[in-house]
């Protein structure tokens, strides 16, 4: 999971950074800046951390030309100028979450993971072939992230037929083979025993109930 963190207190950054999981890779910024935002691989970003403010104004006011490059891309704010008119602002902008500093690394952990949850609904890393379920990356075989990745993609109920379509669509399989690859999925993703509603004639239907 890559995060970009933006905040100029890089001996703050660094001291929480080794309360953090060690799959969490931190891109650090000391600011936001229009130029930056142009050179940034957004597409190997999964989350954004920043201080609301930096030497050159303030950061959420750039959030609009961050969302034209990743319009899905959750924002946590970790700040210690938080004030009403602020917490307007970045609702109003798209931020996902704000957390008033001093803040623990369990702390920024727990929302980060809680954000991914609610928000990102199973983000997927197609790269490492894993999805993020109960706070951290869980690597899938293929076949497994091919038909996590059919059933998100689907927004809608998928037939039997029409799933093993979209994971073998050369091959012809018996039916205890999706569902042994579906057992073994809710094993390592227990999201999915809420998550997946299956009808018996109807199909399979992923379905992300937020609370």
């Amino acid at each position: 999971m890559r995060v970009l963190w933006i905040d100029q207190d890089t001996a703050l950054v660094n001291t929480l950074k080794l309360g953090l999981p060690p799959e969490m890779d931190f891109l650090h910024l000391n600011e936001l800046t229009q130029a930056n935002i142009e050179e940034i691989d957004w597409g190997s970003i999964h989350l954004i951390l920043m201080e609301l403010r930096g030497p050159q104004g303030c950061h959420v006011e750039l959030l609009p030309l961050v969302r034209s490059k990743k319009n899905d891309l959750p924002v946590l704010i970790l700040t210690d100028q938080a004030n009403k008119d602020d917490c307007i602002l970045a609702l109003n902008s798209g931020v996902n979450g704000l957390l008033e500093k001093p803040a623990t690394a369990q702390q920024i952990h727990e929302k980060i993971s809680s954000m991914m949850k609610l928000d990102g609904e199973l983000p997927l890393n197609h790269e490492r072939k894993a999805v993020f379920s109960s706070g951290k990356w869980v690597d899938l075989t293929s076949t497994e992230y091919r038909i996590l990745e059919s059933l998100k993609s689907a927004r809608r109920r998928l037939t039997r037929a029409e799933l093993q379509a979209s994971v073998w669509p050369d091959s012809n399989i018996s039916e205890n083979n999706l569902d042994t690859h579906l057992t073994n999925l809710k094993k390592k993703i227990p999201e999915l025993n809420q998550y997946l509603n299956v009808k018996r004639g109807l199909g399979y239907f992923l379905t992300f109930r937020k609370s």
